[in-house]
């Protein structure tokens, strides 16, 4: 079992996610006591000795607490505090200004882009990062020998005993693609129509699919269209691309040296090599991989993480020509310290070019916040006789956004706002009468 999207629970501290699987023993919290292996390993096959690597990893610390207190209130992007931090790093060490300037940017690029998949730092909102609601607490937690899908049978009361499950599988239309959401006045309820033309009439309708597939249907699948403020939000709130590549092998090649228990080899291209592969067009995903981490309680599979435009590339490839370019990234950039051997098996992540999501999770950009918009706007629901006719619900209207314990609080306040709706009006009863007839 391998987590396709979210792995981690982030934060202990009002993080719906931990509060509901903490008590039942399934989450670990990563270890303090590990000592973790952090490497960088070049394109030209060199790792970067130690001293390198603490000045990156402080220089990383450095930009992101200057970003937290916010020391340059002028900068609005990240880049822009990354970019001081090493100037005035390099202007002090100008012996090794090539090499790391080019690893930096790289690496910060890459790493930066995966919070919440964009193309560039320069569309990342220092403002964003400053206004999160951060989870106290680790945020690491693994979910041991389970996946995080193991959520889903908590919430539907399938673990811990399964006698109690509730029958939302079964009343779930699956293969029931909306094509059409009708909230026009003219009628006393909202009309949604699906792909294999049938239409459902709703007292209330709850919007669950991703800020991605918004971005691309909002336009085609309401009627009336959005109102204008919603539609900024939508428009400007950042959508990223984030991707997973898995390698299962039945004899791990790598090996852990000392007390390691847990390594993050980290990917950097030079600048003639990454100037070379861009030019191929087979290839030139590789550039969007920026780490690779072996999978807590799993010991015989790495993972592969990358982001950016560069993964929808990688999803496109056939399994044949992917299989082959796989082990010439490894070669390339760990042959020159492991024997690399053939994975048993690869399984890869689909995000980006599935229609039903469209990507990876939303982010604070400089657009969102030149336009003054953020989660608060595109959660905010569609009223008429001051009921809420259309909801809106999803990791990117939660404040904690890009989580999976943002996706869950957003899905809780929409029903709490129908249920303090209906209690308010004495309602609540016949409300969920009709609900359990229609279903």
């Amino acid at each position: 079992m391998v987590d396709m999207g979210g792995q981690w629970v982030h934060g202990e501290t009002n993080n719906v996610a931990f509060e509901l699987a903490w008590p039942l023993g399934l989450l670990e919290k990563f270890d303090e006591n590990y000592k973790i292996q952090m490497d960088y390993f070049g394109s030209s096959g060199i790792k970067l000795p130690r001293y390198l690597v603490r000045d990156i990893q402080r220089l990383e610390a450095s930009v992101n607490d200057n970003i937290i207190r916010n020391k340059h209130k002028e900068l609005q992007s990240f880049a822009q505090y990354a970019e001081l931090e090493y100037h005035e790093y390099f202007k002090e060490h100008s012996e090794v200004r090539h090499l790391v300037k080019s690893l930096l940017f790289s690496f910060q690029l890459s790493e930066m882009v995966t919070d919440g998949g964009k193309d560039t730092w320069h569309d990342i909102s220092a403002k964003g990062i400053r206004d999160y609601a951060d989870c106290e607490g680790d945020s690491n937690i693994n979910w041991k020998n389970r996946t995080y899908s193991t959520i889903l049978d908590i919430l539907m009361k399938k673990y811990p005993n399964p006698d109690d499950e509730l029958p939302v599988l079964e009343k779930t239309y699956k293969n029931s693609k909306v094509t059409k959401i009708n909230y026009n006045k003219s009628y006393d309820t909202v009309k949604i129509s699906t792909a294999d033309g049938k239409e459902y009439l709703a007292d209330h309708v709850i919007f669950t699919p991703s800020l991605g597939v918004l971005k691309a249907n909002y336009q085609r699948l309401f009627n009336p269209p959005l109102p204008e403020k919603k539609v900024t939000a939508i428009k400007n709130i950042g959508y990223g691309i984030v991707a997973k590549i898995y390698l299962y092998y039945d004899n791990p090649w790598w090996t852990i040296d000392g007390n390691y228990k847990y390594f993050i080899n980290s990917i950097y291209w030079t600048e003639e090599d990454g100037e070379e592969i861009d030019k191929d067009p087979d290839r030139n995903w590789m550039l969007g991989v920026y780490g690779i981490v072996p999978v807590e309680h799993k010991p015989k599979l790495l993972c592969l993480w990358m982001s950016s435009a560069r993964a929808i590339e990688m999803e496109l490839i056939p399994d044949d020509i992917f299989r082959v370019q796989i082990m010439e990234l490894l070669n390339r950039f760990f042959g020159n310290y492991y024997n690399i051997t053939e994975p048993t098996k690869i399984i890869r992540s689909s995000w980006n070019i599935n229609d039903n999501f469209r990507g990876a999770y939303s982010y604070p950009s400089i657009a969102a916040e030149t336009m003054d918009v953020n989660y608060v706007d595109l959660s905010e629901p569609i009223m008429r006789n001051e009921k809420p006719i259309l909801q809106f619900s999803g990791e990117a209207t939660s404040e904690h956004f890009a989580t999976v314990h943002g996706a869950i609080e957003s899905g809780w306040r929409e029903a709490d706002r129908l249920i303090n709706l209906y209690s308010k009006t004495n309602e609540l009863s016949q409300f969920l009468k009709r609900i359990n007839q229609k279903s």
